[in-house]
């Protein structure tokens, strides 16, 4: 069939206008928080925000015009030619235009989002679009096989709806193996984040597996030969997902350093996302007039490298002494770019340190750069800080500041060696 007729003839045709209507008016309306955190220019945090959003509606399109495709085949008695030409053959050809309205529900909102916030596509965002299409094809073969099996005109309806329930709400159950299971990935994906291979996987092997063992059904042999085969298969690749994700948590496996960096300077080199490159060198001043301020006060800051924490924001990395994990770029924000330079230089022999001698030594090193009041507005969240604790921290600190340098680092080495002979909780 030439492809104009094709796409004239298919129920794509007349169900886009609305479709895409209707994703385009989520999308303005309901999709703004998402696409509301900084991406700091890495394309899968915008494309996730799109697909974690769509999959479901995409899927249902899919799934829903391929069993009316696959019905109206059967009664056209088109479906009994595949003595004549073959049934696959006529089946890509009915599901191509299908396919295509899916991927366009997927693609053009994307775009848009890469747009708005003007965020380049790169390999990671690619590979997460790539994933999604990939699911749209093994849906559609899905629905179209059950159009194919049950002639009636309610299965489309049916297939369009369990589809979008079924994906959508696995989300919301408290066994987390389903959602892992529907290609939706339930957490945002952070700066440099990508799920591993084996969470793209096992959706995969469950869809794509169980498409091509309908798409068995339609082979020119044996009933019962094909039954047991796609049957076999179908059972082999439920068991092959299942095995994937059944210890998993709410939130699937992540790789993390896909996000591109940009470093300079030296002693200490600051790295940074790409996006945040013309912010380097005035954060590097920043850093080394702080770390001058600590040495100043015989504290041993020499650093060789300070990476910024939205690199491995959800499995931080601990700094160590030559490497130190700040969050440079929320400090900027803030202006407490000093205040969080300075907490990595403390370095307690225990986790959590108690609590009461803790606050004492973050409120000196604080106040060594300038930013005590700011280590006393964060403490203020905490449901314990009192007035009262408040002003045993600043007048107990104050009189160590007004004390000689040697002093100050006695008591500093002391308190920080209490905070670990006693329980208490990090602050």
């Amino acid at each position: 069939m030439k492809p104009l007729i094709l796409i004239r003839s298919s129920s794509a045709l007349r169900v886009a206008p609305v479709a895409l209507l209707l994703v385009f008016a989520y999308y303005a309306t309901d999709l703004g928080d998402d696409l509301r955190v900084d991406p700091l220019g890495y394309s899968a945090t915008v494309v996730d925000a799109v697909l974690r959003n769509l999959l479901p509606v995409a899927f249902a399109i899919a799934s829903g015009l391929a069993a009316w495709e696959a019905r109206k085949l059967g009664a056209s008695e088109i479906w009994k030619l595949g003595a004549v030409r073959s049934r696959y053959t006529i089946a890509a050809q009915q599901l191509a235009p299908v396919v295509a309205l899916a991927w366009l529900l997927l693609i053009l909102p994307m775009l848009c989002a890469l747009v708005q916030r003007q965020v380049a596509p790169d390999l990671p965002g690619l590979t997460l679009l790539a994933f999604g299409l990939v699911l749209c094809v093994a849906h559609g073969i899905l629905g179209f096989a059950a159009g194919a099996a049950i002639r009636h005109i309610s299965v489309v309806p049916v297939v369009a709806v369990t589809d979008f329930l079924a994906v959508g709400w696995s989300t919301g159950l408290s066994t987390p193996w389903p959602r892992h299971l529907s290609g939706l990935f339930a957490g945002k994906m952070m700066f440099g984040e990508l799920p591993t291979p084996a969470a793209f996987a096992a959706p995969l092997l469950l869809a794509v597996g169980s498409a091509c063992a309908m798409a068995l059904l339609w082979a020119p042999v044996s009933r019962a030969l094909r039954g047991a085969v796609a049957g076999a298969l179908v059972l082999a690749c439920a068991f092959g997902s299942f095995s994937l994700v059944g210890d998993w948590s709410y939130i699937g496996p992540r790789s993390t350093g896909h996000g591109t960096l940009a470093c300079a300077g030296q002693s200490p080199r600051i790295c940074l996302p790409e996006a945040r490159a013309e912010r380097i060198s005035a954060l590097a001043e920043e850093a080394k007039a702080t770390l001058e301020a600590l040495r100043r006060a015989g504290l041993p800051a020499e650093p060789t490298s300070i990476t910024d924490t939205s690199l491995s924001l959800r499995y931080p990395e601990p700094s160590t002494k030559s490497d130190w994990t700040v969050p440079l770029v929320f400090g900027e924000a803030t202006g407490t770019v000093r205040y969080q330079i300075a907490r990595e230089v403390v370095r307690f022999a225990c986790a959590p340190p108690a609590t009461a001698p803790a606050r004492l030594v973050y409120y000196w090193v604080s106040s060594q750069v300038g930013q005590g009041e700011t280590y006393l507005k964060r403490l203020s969240s905490e449901p314990d800080f009192t007035s009262q604790e408040r002003s045993r921290i600043q007048d107990r600190v104050g009189e160590v500041l007004r004390s000689s340098r040697a002093r100050q680092m006695d008591w500093y080495e002391k308190t920080v060696a209490e905070a670990c002979q006693e329980d208490g909780k990090t602050t």
